[in-house]
């Protein structure tokens, strides 16, 4: 592993295992909140199978695969916790999917937090490219061969830097806003601890 991505490693290993240590214990369970604590939990397993699958380099196309469902659970975890309707949280219950297309949903995510295109960075065209990283697009196709024509996972160093940094990212936005609703204080450590591990390059 290269020296940029050990570091970016280190800190992502590190912010998640200080998120799980503030998440740890139980919660009161009604429907709106064991739902965005399953999403939560979601978003927690795919983030760590994203570091494991970047230790390894021949699988970091395998982690890219899962950033876009680690998007997904945090968006899904905000809107069932924060905008469905009780019918809406009632039809995921039972397996229904009331969250709209992800342009609509990141809008009405920025809108009520005020966060000035924080979810809708993961929408429109960063969606596509998502898409095609899970589902076998251009994007990862053109990672599958090397100029000089050997199989294998051919994503750059750079790749896998972003790679860590972003679902990072994306699970401290999802530990905040979960931890916000029940354990304020847990929430305002993520949020320093994030700005004090990522405040330089």
């Amino acid at each position: 592993m290269d020296p940029g991505t050990a570091i970016e490693m280190k800190r992502a290993q590190e912010m998640h295992e200080f998120i799980a240590g503030k998440a740890a214990g139980t919660y009161p369970n009604p429907d709106r909140l064991t739902l965005f604590a399953s999403f939560f939990s979601l978003a927690q397993s795919h983030h760590e199978s994203i570091l494991v699958l970047c230790h390894e380099h021949r699988l970091v196309g395998s982690a890219y695969a899962l950033f876009r469902p680690l998007v997904e659970a945090v968006n899904r975890g905000a809107f069932v916790a924060f905008i469905a309707t009780e019918e809406q949280v009632q039809d995921i219950k039972r397996g229904g999917t009331p969250y709209g297309n992800v342009e609509t949903l990141t809008k009405r995510l920025d809108d009520l937090f005020d966060t000035q295109g924080l979810f809708a960075g993961h929408a429109g065209e960063a969606w596509g490219t998502m898409c095609g990283l899970t589902h076998g697009g251009i994007e990862q196709l053109s990672r599958r061969i090397s100029d000089k024509g050997e199989i294998g996972c051919h994503f750059n160093p750079e790749d896998v830097q972003h790679l860590l940094a972003s679902s990072t990212g994306v699970l401290v936005k999802c530990a905040i806003q979960f931890l916000g609703i029940e354990r304020p204080d847990a929430s305002k450590l993520v949020s320093d601890k994030y700005i004090a591990l990522y405040s330089t390059p």
